[in-house]
């Protein structure tokens, strides 16, 4: 520090999926675009989310550019090994380098200040944020220099924690104000933007409609655009720094549009908003404009009581072929834990419509929540039932099943340390993350269970609510139906097509069993580069291709033989719900090939032990006793242990 010039600022991603995903860094590049319209001109970007480089050779890159500031955009709480390894090699290698880390994980900023190479954590919305940073940088001779920066937490000479305030929210106008010529420049843009006939995002959310089709659609290209930042609720087990939401001025968001269409001929959009579409006279004028365009566009996230039947037309009269909607759970009770602030009967009336109007949805789900229990799960069997019986042209396996999994910053991750699951102190927290780390909220071995209930019990729902879904879809629109559906689906067609070793190419976008539409399209258009981590699912998998013709399922002894449990359960239906009252076995033996005969074992004898309870009629005590919001029950019954943080980091502790 103590310089005059201004600095070289290198900006870095983190792998956050197993392998890289079609959604831009648009948070990075958003760093970026306000740096340089600040003045700052020697910035870099090293997308190591999308190249994947070696480990070695990510630090030799980062060596030899020997950036004044290395910025690390870690948006997931999963990546603090990474992160940490990271910035401690660097640290070593490169001391004058100052190292700012940003996103999600820093809500973990006091652990990343003690434990890892990173001086400052920025603890809220960047843009400006690294602005006023790299101003202080130019004439800071210490940390305390930076104590009039916004949106800081650092440790200073006494090494004390300071965390300043948050800085003010920036204009709805200049939210992700982009300049994609940079992802352009570095060749990066085209995997970002595909063409219709090679991106995985067209098969799976628009080919059922007959408009994608059409012959001036040929060559068009398919991009993913934010409309908005932030959220209208405060899901208990969802971490965002942002306070509300803010939605882009309609007029500027055409003027981006435009500027796709004119220069990249844009004809596909995916808006991953959270909230879509919440502001009603935001909606109204957005749907008028967009319908002008002749755009097929997509919706990733929209809450259900914003939508109404008359949306929905609207919607897709203007070229909407597809909402997702986090639902989470069929059970109000959990609904109400979860602080969603939604009804069941508002997710039964959003599938209803959205299958009558023929508007593609995804079931997303949350199990395990504190609270859940098999009387919710049932709830929740019912909703997806629900949801299978609404349409012969709905696939009843678009369905995404997460385990609830705590993250900093999160009212289920402080109930957590508050019962001793993740622990008080920083060195326990620390073990946690290194726990989770390049993990998702499917994966078995990792999560905490915050139910009554023993593990095994939890990993038996995830697989029931699935086969009574297949089940009640054949029970309502019969088996030749189904078979139709899957034998026209992108599992199926990629099968046929499979290559020795192509099981390894899933994103972990969708959680099991909605990932599979995705990770096979991927697989059939060779799109996408494999981490070095394998999925758990698909690992065990022998990976020899499987010859089909046209329609003819694989036999059950050959998918048994190349174990392919889930294509198993896809194409034999019947006999898995035959076979339903031995799922248990069915848990065991896939947690065995999985993850081991130690976590197995575990995981059977904390099952026995709950049954031999049962029989005796001892009950433990329950894990709640309201179902009320999560965030009140830990205020209500657990501010003593929460207090006796660091005052300093309390507020990223519940999020904003």
């Amino acid at each position: 520090m103590n310089e005059k010039r201004k600095p070289k600022i290198l900006i870095v991603t983190t792998p956050i999926r197993p392998i890289p995903t079609n959604f831009p860094p648009i948070g990075s590049l958003s760093l970026i675009a306000s740096l340089k319209k600040a003045g700052f001109k020697d910035i870099e970007f090293f997308n190591i989310d999308l190249l994947r480089p070696s480990y070695l050779n990510t630090l030799e890159t980062i060596k030899n550019i020997n950036p004044d500031i290395l910025g690390i955009s870690a948006v997931v709480s999963t990546a603090y090994e990474f992160s940490k390894k990271l910035s401690l090699d660097i640290k070593r290698q490169l001391p004058k380098t100052t190292i700012i880390l940003g996103g999600n994980l820093g809500a973990s900023a006091e652990i990343l200040l003690r434990k890892t190479g990173v001086d400052f954590v920025c603890t809220g919305e960047g843009e400006k944020t690294i602005v006023d940073f790299a101003k202080a940088w130019m004439s800071a001779n210490e940390k305390s220099s930076f104590s009039s920066v916004q949106g800081l937490a650092f440790l200073d000479k006494k090494d004390k924690l300071i965390t300043t305030s948050y800085p003010p929210a920036i204009p709805a106008e200049e939210i992700y104000d982009i300049d994609w010529t940079l992802l352009k420049d570095l060749g990066q843009l085209d995997f970002f933007l595909a063409k219709k006939e090679y991106s995985p995002l067209v098969n799976i959310t628009f080919a059922d409609d007959p408009r994608t089709y059409e012959s001036h659609r040929k060559g068009k290209t398919v991009f993913s655009l934010q409309a908005s930042k932030g959220c209208v609720a405060r899901c208990t087990f969802c971490h965002r720094w942002d306070k509300g939401i803010r939605f882009i001025p309609v007029p500027v968001l055409m003027e981006r549009v435009d500027d796709f269409i004119r220069n990249y001929n844009l004809g596909f959009v995916d808006f991953g908003d959270e909230n879509f579409g919440s502001d009603k006279k935001w909606l109204k004028e957005f749907i008028c404009e967009i319908k002008k365009r002749d755009l097929l566009w997509r919706v990733a996230g929209m809450r259900v009581n914003t939508l109404s039947l008359e949306w929905i037309l609207q919607m897709k009269d203007a070229g909407c072929l597809a909402i997702d909607c986090g639902m989470e759970s069929g059970s109000q009770k959990i609904l109400d834990i979860m602080e969603k602030k939604t009804t069941t009967e508002q997710n039964k009336d959003a599938v209803k419509w959205m299958a009558e109007k023929e508007v593609r949805t995804t079931i997303q789900l949350v199990i395990g929540m504190p609270g859940e229990s098999p009387e919710t799960i049932e709830e929740t069997c019912k909703f997806v039932n629900y949801f299978t019986e609404r349409s012969p042209k709905i696939n009843p396996m678009r369905l995404s099943i997460n385990f609830a999994q705590a993250l900093p910053g999160t009212p289920l991750y402080e109930i957590a340390r508050a019962k001793n699951q993740i622990g008080q102190a920083l060195e326990e927290e620390e073990k946690y993350l290194l726990k989770i780390s390049d993990r998702d909220a499917r994966d078995g071995e990792t999560y905490i269970n915050f139910t009554d209930y023993p593990k095994l019990l939890l990993e038996k729902w995830n697989i029931e609510i699935q086969n009574r879904a297949r089940n009640s879809y054949i029970e309502k629109w019969g088996l030749g139906n189904y078979n139709k559906i899957i034998v026209t689906s992108a599992r199926f067609q990629t099968l046929k097509q499979e290559k020795p070793g192509s099981d390894k190419g899933d994103t972990g976008y969708y959680a099991d069993p909605a990932r599979f539409l995705e990770k096979n399209e991927r697989e059939k258009n060779n799109w996408g580069v494999p981490a070095s981590s394998d999925v758990a699912d698909t690992v065990h998998e022998i990976n020899e291709s499987i010859k089909l013709s046209d329609n003819q399922t694989p036999s059950f002894w050959t998918l048994m033989r190349k174990r392919k449990f889930g294509d198993m359960a896809w194409f034999f239906p019947n006999i898995f719900w035959r076979a339903r009252h031995f799922i248990i076995l069915l848990v065991i033996a896939n947690s065995f090939r999985k993850f081991g005969k130690k976590f197995t074992m575990n995981m059977l004898v904390e099952y026995l032990q709950w049954k031999i309870c049962n029989i005796f009629f001892i009950s433990p005590k329950p894990y709640i006793k309201e179902y009320i919001s999560l965030r009140k029950l830990l205020l209500k019954n657990y501010t003593p242990k929460i207090l006796t943080d660091n005052p300093a980091i309390a507020k990223l502790r519940l999020g904003r």
